[in-house]
């Protein structure tokens, strides 16, 4: 349904473009109330990480930069990162770009919806005799995580993949046929390793895309009533404005200070324990004008997309595919055999693409939208978006079609393959490297997990 949805809104759009540009900001919280809608629906009955992809689409690209232009034009905005093009000018290139990479993403392949309904009792039947495969998983991740720091540099994403396994684990026990006694330790610790690397790293990143993953897959064990993943969906919401509102003072007050006591876990707990009670006596600190402006720039993408949309061709051509290329080959290629291959949050591609330096030690992008822009051109760029989102239904409709053929447990690391990738405010080059790699490394994975523990995973 999704797909022709799409289809027939693009339809429109060709034929009647004028009332978009005019409304867009309504059209597109339309547009993303209907996903969200979608998504909160399927809940608990299918995997569907490229629903949220489609999601993070709308917001980046349509959504935060249309109540960007509206918010200026009524002057309540109170952030920092205003379009620098003309509405139009931007829409005319993001609408049928945005339209057909969901095209691409709702693709309506059969394979992925056989699951539905079922899909429980078929990993539960699967597990049924590999007990131990999510204890083994679980500490191989764990000595992943403890070993990283002392390991060389060019391991450091198979490092991450692997330490991603105590996740992956998780869900090979949540699905086991054990006593729940003999779970919860286990889950417990699931629950606890993002947030104790959020406050060691101050980066939240991880706890919300593999909280929702996890949810997600969880959640099939049980049938979930609407208005529980209704409430589910507003705490969400509410757990991202707060982090949102306190990400800059929690990294301001232990990633730049010299007193060795921030570095210890008590305080940081302590730290935000305070944020958070601030928040409650000051709603403003959550709520208000500033942070919710705040909030919009952080997902408006679609500011520096327009940054490279006014710079290209302007002052510099068109890339004619050189860097979607670079991208695919960089996946392959380790660094060690190509040192200079281009790198996530490249200074160089946004220099080269939009005049703007966003220094040495600050990671920005031109995004997914302006990847294709600078390299195809407007309708160029939105035949790539299509297939770009086609490539990802159709690596999600062979993980199922594998599973189906007999390695039903390979369903449950479709969060390791799209965790990276759902997040669309980053590179082509960041999300073909992601699932590519991760592909990879499930593969020898999965061959040395049989050749060393003569066992199926």
């Amino acid at each position: 349904m999704k797909f022709y949805t799409i289809i027939a809104l693009f339809g429109v759009y060709m034929m009647f473009p004028a009332p978009f540009y005019m409304h867009s900001w309504i059209i597109s919280l339309a547009l993303f109330a209907f996903l969200l809608f979608e998504f909160i629906r399927g809940f608990g009955e299918r995997i569907h990480p490229l629903e949220l992809m489609g999601i993070y689409a709308i917001l980046n690209y349509l959504l935060a930069p249309s109540l960007s232009y509206h918010l200026q034009e009524i002057e309540w905005y109170e952030g920092y990162n205003s379009m620098c093009i003309p509405k139009e000018e931007y829409l005319a290139i993001a609408y049928p770009s945005i339209f057909l990479l969901l095209a691409g993403l709702y693709f309506p392949f059969k394979i992925a919806k056989r699951p539905e309904g079922t899909f429980y009792d078929h990993i539960k039947a699967y597990l049924s005799d590999k007990t131990d495969a999510g204890f083994k998983l679980f500490w191989i991740g764990m000595a992943a995580t403890f070993l990283s720091p002392f390991l060389p540099g060019m391991l450091g994403f198979i490092t991450e993949l692997a330490s991603q396994l105590i996740y992956i684990g998780g869900l090979y026990i949540w699905f086991s046929p054990l006593s729940m006694r003999q779970k919860v330790p286990y889950l417990a610790a699931v629950v606890a390793m993002p947030l104790l690397r959020a406050l060691q790293a101050g980066m939240f990143g991880e706890i919300v895309f593999w909280g929702i993953f996890m949810g997600m897959v969880m959640a099939l064990r049980y049938h979930v009533a609407f208005w529980k993943k209704l409430a589910l969906a507003i705490f969400g919401v509410a757990f991202l404005l707060f982090v949102q509102s306190v990400k800059y003072e929690f990294r301001l007050m232990t990633w730049f200070s010299s007193d060795e006591t921030t570095a210890k876990l008590s305080y940081r707990v302590d730290l935000m324990k305070d944020l958070w009670t601030e928040r409650i006596k000051n709603p403003d600190l959550l709520l208000g004008p500033v942070m919710l402006s705040a909030a919009l720039d952080r997902a408006n993408q679609g500011m520096l997309t327009a940054m490279s949309i006014r710079y290209v061709p302007a002052h510099e051509p068109f890339a004619n595919g050189e860097t979607i290329f670079k991208a695919t080959a960089a996946s392959f290629v380790p660094r060690f055999l190509w040192p200079n291959k281009p790198s996530v949050g490249s200074r160089d591609k946004m220099i080269r693409f939009t005049g703007f330096d966003n220094g040495e030690y600050t990671a920005m992008d031109i995004g997914q939208l302006g990847d294709a822009y600078v390299n195809f051109g407007k309708w160029g760029g939105a035949i790539f978006l299509f297939s770009y989102g086609l490539f990802f239904a159709f690596c999600f409709m062979k993980i199922f079609d594998i599973g189906y053929k007999g390695t039903l447990s390979l369903t449950l690391w479709i969060p390791l393959f799209f965790v990276g990738v759902v997040n669309m405010d980053s590179s082509v080059l960041a999300c073909f490297n992601h699932i590519i790699k991760a592909g990879m490394f499930a593969a020898v994975f999965f061959w040395g997990y049989k050749k060393f523990f003569d066992s199926e995973l």
